[in-house]
């Protein structure tokens, strides 16, 4: 039975480990098994209240809890795994002053301080194996904190620049014509090339980074200016107007425009592999009725049709997206009431002044 519980404890110490290599040390490979689930079950539970009775302040600690409740089990499974070993044999841990066997709740002292590097002299480990044991749980302890407290903080600065990519985007516009609005000049779009050219960089390296800190997909900003969910969405779907709704005459330059919108399809391809699926109900086709109001040239209605039946799966991912980041259709785009005739107006006085 002694072999049995020290095997038990060996393997927990291993999934824990293991698990905590995965990763925060194999960038690019994902999170580790017990990261994964942990990870998916707090969020599907955060999700599934924010969904009963919203509450974008409720989703937006969920990854901090996340984050905190990764690195518990992770130190959790690693004292478990000592204990379970220590307890395997009476000798292995004994008074230092009598030499009498410990206790159960004395060996979870020896383990807690063995394993967090304390260095307590109460009790010390049999001789032989156990002295090695310990040699083991300590350097074990050492890169569990050692590694948890260095994942912590390029976590933090990846959610910081995750937001930093939603607020430039928002400050192009907050929703798909809108960007196209505001940078209308009465006959091109002005700088808005040269936008989707430092845009580009900025959404792979929000793809690499969800690669190499999985959690980062369970940071969620309340704020909608700040959030990379819907911001990206409406950039996405502004290219898309841009490439089949404006007329060709007055598009940006192509290569700018080809080269954001596949770093976006790239984004959407990481997600999709590790979190989210399409949505039964695709998002709807972005109307040229709000460039026309401007004065924008656009292709016919049909031509355009025909174009946005062939995104159906894009725009399927781009709910996915939403959906699985606790943001509605409505909330996407909450500000498009009061934005016509405000916006148009300023556009109209731009075309006028050209």
């Amino acid at each position: 039975m002694s072999a049995v519980v020290a095997a038990v404890g060996v393997v927990l110490i291993l999934v824990s480990v293991l698990d905590l290599g995965w990763t925060t040390v194999a960038a690019g490979s994902g999170a580790g098994p017990v990261t994964s689930r942990m990870a998916s079950g707090i969020w599907q539970v955060a999700l599934g209240l924010h969904r009963r009775r919203e509450s974008h302040q409720l989703l937006s600690v969920a990854g901090v809890i996340t984050v905190f409740a990764v690195l518990g089990a992770w130190i959790v499974l690693a004292v478990i795994g000592w204990l379970l070993v220590f307890a395997s044999s009476d000798g292995a841990v004994r008074a230092s002053d009598t030499g009498a066997p410990a206790s159960f709740v004395e060996r979870i002292y020896f383990v807690g301080y063995t394993v967090f590097t304390l260095g307590n002299g109460d009790y010390a480990p049999g001789l032989g194996v156990w002295q090695l044991a310990t040699v083991l749980a300590t350097g074990t302890g050492l890169v569990l904190v050692t590694l948890a407290i260095t994942y912590l903080v390029p976590v933090a600065s990846a959610v910081a620049q995750r937001r930093q990519l939603a607020s430039y985007i928002a400050s192009l516009g907050t929703a798909p014509d809108d960007i196209l609005i505001r940078s209308w000049t009465g006959s091109g779009f002005g700088l808005l090339a040269q936008h989707f050219v430092a845009l580009t960089p900025l959404v792979h390296g929000a793809r690499q980074r969800h690669f190499t800190y999985p959690v980062l997909h369970y940071f969620h900003s309340r704020d909608r200016e700040s959030a990379a969910a819907p911001n990206i969405a409406n950039l996405a779907e502004a290219l898309h107007l841009l490439g089949h709704g404006v007329a060709s005459d007055v598009r940006p330059d192509r290569g700018a425009t080809t080269a954001l919108d596949n770093a976006i399809g790239s984004f959407l391809d990481t997600l999709t592999h590790a979190y989210i699926a399409p949505a039964d109900r695709p998002l709807p086709p972005p109307t040229l009725d709000g460039l026309r109001r401007v004065g924008i040239p656009t292709v016919d209605d049909d031509h355009y049709g025909a174009a946005a039946a062939t995104a159906t799966h894009r725009r399927s991912l781009l709910a996915g997206m939403l959906d699985d980041d606790g943001w509605t259709r409505k909330e996407r785009r909450q500000r498009d009431d009061d934005r016509p005739d405000e916006q148009c107006g300023r556009a109209r006085r731009r075309r006028t002044r050209g």
